[in-house]
């Protein structure tokens, strides 16, 4: 029985010294930490009231004409990226422009035909005119066919402009109200 007492208090100590081991390791570790984090904030605190540090020279030679090539060539793409991002929306604009155009100038076709359907019934009734000679008539109705041919023309050529064909007389001048 004293031998299985002797075992089991053997077992007790050496449990004992493991714990009181781990422990002080444990302790020490701590301790580490606390040593570098005080070392830390010493060296920062002397930092702070230190003298700016003077860095050495250069002990190599810089090329420094190779370096402002790079340099130039960075700014130059990044400049070239914008440009074309400009052109983009320079070319979307001008494609809206060209769409409100051709919306005014739908606009004028619209308001041509108008007058023109106004001017048609005024035409086809011609009004009884006091007993002339049939050569009279016959010039009534070629100089109303002018006027007609002339609407029609002016339309014509507001159309041929939206095409593409061109005008040699801006469009405003050409259409008459």
């Amino acid at each position: 029985m004293n031998f299985i007492f002797g075992v089991i208090i053997l077992a007790m100590f050496i449990l004992a010294l493991r714990v009181i081991w781990a422990t002080a390791l444990q302790l020490l570790s701590a301790l580490k930490q606390t040593a570098q984090v005080l070392h830390r904030y010493r060296a920062q605190r002397l930092v702070r009231h230190r003298l700016p540090v003077i860095r050495p020279q250069i002990r190599h030679e810089v090329d420094w004409l190779a370096m402002s090539e790079s340099v130039r060539q960075e700014i130059q793409t990044r400049n070239h990226a914008v440009n074309r991002e400009a052109v983009r929306l320079e070319a979307q604009l001008q494609a809206k422009l060209k769409t409100i155009e051709i919306y005014e100038a739908d606009i004028q076709i619209a308001k041509l035909e108008r007058e023109l359907l106004k001017i048609k019934p005024v035409i086809e009734s011609p009004e009884p005119e006091v007993k002339k000679p049939r050569r009279s008539k016959k010039q009534s109705v070629a100089v109303a066919g002018v006027e007609t041919q002339k609407v029609s023309h002016q339309v014509s050529q507001l159309r041929a402009a939206l095409k593409g064909n061109g005008l040699s007389v801006p469009v405003s001048e050409s259409v008459r109200h």
